[in-house]
């Protein structure tokens, strides 16, 4: 099932590479202290006006603390480009997290990105999201931050 995910999500991108500016999240963190400590890190790769405005994601993760945790997914954002300093971005997607058990997640995503150079970006996130896993559910929310690198 792992793979075939991964695969899907390959070729949505593939085809997605040749629309608009691509894009990296080469190490984003997402830290949470309570009720015990994680830290997940995810690498992405994206690419803009994949669907006329919008933006297509998709990437894998790796969480630590308690136990290790394999995570994949895809989100869709519409970024809203400003002539200031911020570009603000929001969306949402699906992910699919596998460790001690597995988790299928609808999620949330609401950003602020930090040029620094056309190309070299920081961003902040805010990622709420309800997990399904069996018949139980709960919400988590998230905030991540790291650097994004436009390719083009």
């Amino acid at each position: 099932m792992r793979k075939l995910i991964v695969l899907v999500l390959v070729a949505i991108l593939s085809g997605a590479f040749a629309q608009g500016r691509l894009f990296g999240e080469i190490a984003s963190g997402n830290m949470s202290l309570v009720p015990g400590f994680s830290l997940n890190v995810q690498a992405r790769m994206g690419a803009e006006n994949v669907i006329g405005p919008l933006a297509l994601r998709g990437g894998f993760g790796l969480t630590t603390g308690g136990g290790t945790v394999f995570a994949i997914g895809a989100d869709v954002i519409y970024f809203l480009r400003s002539s200031g300093s911020l570009d603000f971005y929001f969306g949402g997607g699906l992910g699919l997290v596998a460790g001690g058990s597995t988790l299928f997640s609808i999620n949330g995503n609401a950003g602020l990105e930090i040029p620094v150079t056309r190309d070299f970006n920081f961003f902040v996130e805010l990622q709420p999201a309800l997990r399904f896993s069996g018949g139980a559910s709960d919400f988590v929310l998230g905030i991540e931050f790291g650097p994004r690198l436009y390719f083009r």
